[in-house]
């Protein structure tokens, strides 16, 4: 008989056309992506297998109407990957202002769930690096208790993105296994 599969839930999150969903088409194996990548409008469930890990993975519109459905799935998260469109630069306030609202929601205070950041469209002329945005939108101070960690990404093309999910997926296991141990 087969070893049970470990079940996990992410959110997904991020402004709008920040990369969000390129990043969770490319997680899927080569036959189930998608060739067109159209806005989230709402919501998208995906289910991504790694290993004998099964991953839900909620991709949340980012556009502003969408925002507020965000604090829906934080009770049943156990993990956060967060998207930033690194080349936007005129709205890396918004960023940080989301990130704070998210960071302070009540089910997100009390669960130190592990976050992810991809610093996408690394590709684009004028694109800050992950160690600038740590600095512009102040993560070692606003993170808290969080674990943290940020990858640059180029979604398109897949750069960074089996790197950070790896990382965000044995933080996730390690929390689940500490749970287990109470």
């Amino acid at each position: 008989m087969g070893q049970a599969k470990t079940k996990l839930n992410i959110i997904i999150c991020g402004l709008d056309n920040s990369g969000k969903t390129t990043i969770i088409n490319f997680m899927k194996p080569k036959d189930q992506r998608s060739e067109n990548i159209a806005a989230t409008v709402g919501y998208n469930v995906d289910s991504i297998k790694k290993g004998k890990v099964s991953i839900t993975a909620f991709d949340m519109g980012g556009a502003q109407k969408f925002r507020g459905l965000w604090e829906s799935y934080y009770s049943n998260i156990d993990g956060v990957v967060f998207v930033i469109d690194s080349s936007d630069t005129l709205r890396m306030c918004v960023v940080k202002d989301e990130l704070e609202q998210m960071l302070n929601h009540a089910d997100l205070k009390t669960v130190k769930v592990p976050f992810i950041f991809f610093a996408n469209k690394m590709d684009i002329a004028g694109a800050k690096t992950p160690m600038e945005l740590t600095q512009i939108l102040q993560l070692d101070q606003i993170m808290g208790d969080h674990p943290m960690n940020i990858f640059a990404s180029n979604a398109r093309l897949g750069e960074g993105i089996h790197e950070g999910m790896d990382w965000l997926q044995s933080v996730m296991l390690r929390r689940l296994e500490m749970s287990k141990k109470k």
